[in-house]
């Protein structure tokens, strides 16, 4: 009884630190790099994108190893990559080495990640999937919110090599834990072992009770419609992290609007990534998440036009719901439609598509240098979402499971 709950706390505890390291914090310590050791703010600034393409070009590892080696050996390497990573990072005198170190943490981050998580979550807790999901991002999330703060106060405190060392550490730590305590889940009322390969309640069939690949799956019209979900709201929500500040200034707003927008939008994001895990359970997860993309594109279209500090919250509040929602639902809709191995596996495929998202603050770039404002490529987001939602509530997709075929809960 007590050990899924330990695993849980291993795998949260593994996302807060990823969140708080990673892409959180990295700007905190980046330009006291660059200062320190000469560098342009450009160069320094290519590690983003560098550190973003490493995650999603290596998200369909997670799939191979969790099946091959299982997940927690593939939880400890990605933490042992994480580490190396942060350890190169200590000792960078220039940009190839930090460029290394940063590849290293983008692609154990991956295996680390939302993937690995999410194949522990369902094979743990198959009754209640989606909470678990939705508290496992909520509170892994909070890493977010405090990983600048904590990597200000170290760099006040002691030195940006220091910082990546003591990460580096605390990586190791995770990988110890991880090995001790995640195994494979043993129902001892039943007693029947269950490990990564066996099928159980919450596995996917096909209709006529085959399990299908991962890559029959992966053309599916849902899981499409998913990847296109996951990819247009990181889309939205790095494009208006990176330019809601100049985006705001252009409608006669200060910066300091922008950002009590900007920490109002993650707060509310982080709530409902907590109250989403319910609501999928609740109700069907195919409309939650038509519900949050509708929400989501509402937002930004609100934001593209917000000419008072008030607009500018309610568009924070509307965008951060949908986000928030999306992410999870995206999740448990994979998991409740094609099962949690295959689901894990849709999941990596999907982030690696998701890649493309990265092109979203260029392509806002672009568009104003052209014709001096940001809104053109918000309207364009909300378009999409706004389709995308559509379809997802009308969509009939006959290698969808029916929920007497696997599931007590609506699909």
């Amino acid at each position: 009884m007590y050990r899924k709950w330990i695993i849980f706390a291993v795998v949260v505890a593994g996302f807060f630190v990823l969140n708080a390291s990673t892409f959180a914090s990295l700007g905190v310590v980046l330009f006291v790099m660059a200062d320190d050791l000469g560098w342009s703010y450009t160069s320094a600034g290519l590690s983003f994108t560098i550190l973003g393409l490493a995650v999603g070009l290596t998200s369909f590892l997670p799939a191979i190893l969790l099946q091959r080696i299982g997940a927690r050996l593939t939880f400890c390497f990605g933490f042992f990559c994480v580490a190396l990573g942060f350890g190169l990072a200590s000792a960078s005198q220039g940009l190839g080495m930090f460029f290394a170190a940063m590849c290293l943490a983008g692609a154990g981050f991956s295996l680390a990640g939302n993937v690995t998580a999410v194949w522990l979550i369902g094979e743990w807790f198959p009754e209640h999937t989606g909470r678990m999901i939705g508290l496992y991002l909520m509170l892994g999330g909070i890493g977010d919110i405090m990983g600048p703060s904590l990597s200000h106060y170290m760099m006040e405190w002691t030195n940006w090599r220091f910082n990546w060392m003591l990460l580096a550490v605390i990586c190791g730590v995770l990988i110890l834990v991880g090995g001790a305590f995640i195994t494979e889940r043993r129902d001892v009322s039943g007693g029947e072992a269950r490990t990564d390969n066996s099928r159980g309640p919450d596995d996917a069939k096909e209709v006529d009770g085959a399990i299908p690949s991962w890559r029959v799956a992966i053309g599916r019209p849902l899981f499409l419609i998913i990847a296109a979900a996951i990819t247009f709201n990181l889309a939205c929500v790095t494009t208006v992290h990176s330019i809601a500040v100049s985006h705001l200034k252009l409608l006669g707003l200060s910066p300091a609007v922008g950002a009590l927008g900007l920490s109002f939008m993650a707060f509310v994001s982080l709530a409902f990534k907590g109250l989403a895990g319910p609501l999928c359970e609740r109700f069907s997860s195919r409309h939650m998440l038509a519900l949050s993309m509708a929400l989501q594109a509402v937002g930004v279209v609100m934001f593209a036009v917000a000419t008072n500090p008030a607009l500018v919250l309610v568009s924070s509040l509307m965008f951060g719901a949908g986000w928030g929602i999306t992410v999870v639902a995206t999740m448990v809709l994979l998991v409740d439609c094609f099962g949690r191995v295959i689901g894990a596996q849709l999941l990596g495929a999907a982030h690696q598509i998701s890649s493309i998202a990265a092109f979203g603050p260029l392509a806002a770039g672009m568009a104003a240098d052209k014709i001096g404002s940001f809104a053109p490529v918000f309207f364009a987001f909300a378009v999409a979402l706004g389709v995308l939602a559509l379809i997802m509530q009308v969509l009939r997709d006959p290698g969808m499971l029916k929920p007497s075929q696997a599931f007590t809960r609506p699909v």
